[in-house]
């Protein structure tokens, strides 16, 4: 008998507790978000850095917000992951290959030109393998609407790639830009920028 009050002023706590939220709820304005559930419980450090070089591997982050489907979320999290990843590559596989020819090719500007444009389409043609995801995380978000409440969710996966295969579709792409070449210094100077890339 003594337990029936206790099992009455906890639940007379918990409608109490639930009415201050409901009007918390009502109270604040249409659009507003408050994050209820995180996965996993803390967020993790690379959440704010959307790229990242250590130990012979390359992270790449990508994001989804305010999706209604949290599986979707982290499906168009780590598509956005890979095409920040190879967008990444592309721009730092022309900046080397570049730097290359700008050292063995001082003399010649016409062929330096054509060398660019060589340069522009292995960075374009590059195809990357190895892709492997790392880590992901995710925020269920209460939103307030006209109508009441929805719930949606916020994304993030990280996805990495080992630096021998970046190497590996660098090579593969100046290979095919190389078997292009008609003009024979063009490709012995060619030659000698992918030997100095390769060291």
């Amino acid at each position: 008998m003594k337990t029936l009050p206790a099992i009455l002023i906890v639940a007379l706590a918990i409608g109490l507790a639930s009415c201050s939220s409901t009007r918390k709820l009502r109270e604040s304005p249409v659009g507003s978000e408050q994050v209820v559930e995180k996965i996993p419980s803390n967020t993790p450090g690379w959440i704010e850095v959307p790229f990242e070089e250590k130990k012979d591997r390359f992270f790449f982050k990508g994001e989804a917000s305010g999706v209604h489907d949290s599986a979707l979320g982290l499906r168009q999290a780590k598509a956005h992951a890979v095409q920040n990843m190879i967008e990444a590559i592309r721009i730092r596989a022309r900046s080397e290959f570049s730097e290359a020819i700008r050292g063995v090719n001082a003399s010649n500007r016409s062929i330096g030109r054509y060398l660019d444009s060589v340069v522009a389409w292995t960075s374009d043609n590059i195809q990357v393998t190895g892709i492997e995801p790392d880590a992901e995380y995710r925020e269920k978000v209460l939103v307030r609407t006209a109508g009441g409440v929805e719930y949606r969710y916020n994304c993030s996966v990280r996805v990495g790639i080992a630096r021998e295969d970046y190497l590996q579709a660098r090579k593969s792409a100046v290979d095919q830009a190389l078997s292009v070449f008609q003009d024979e210094e063009a490709r012995r100077l060619a030659f000698e920028a992918k030997e100095k890339l390769e060291q």
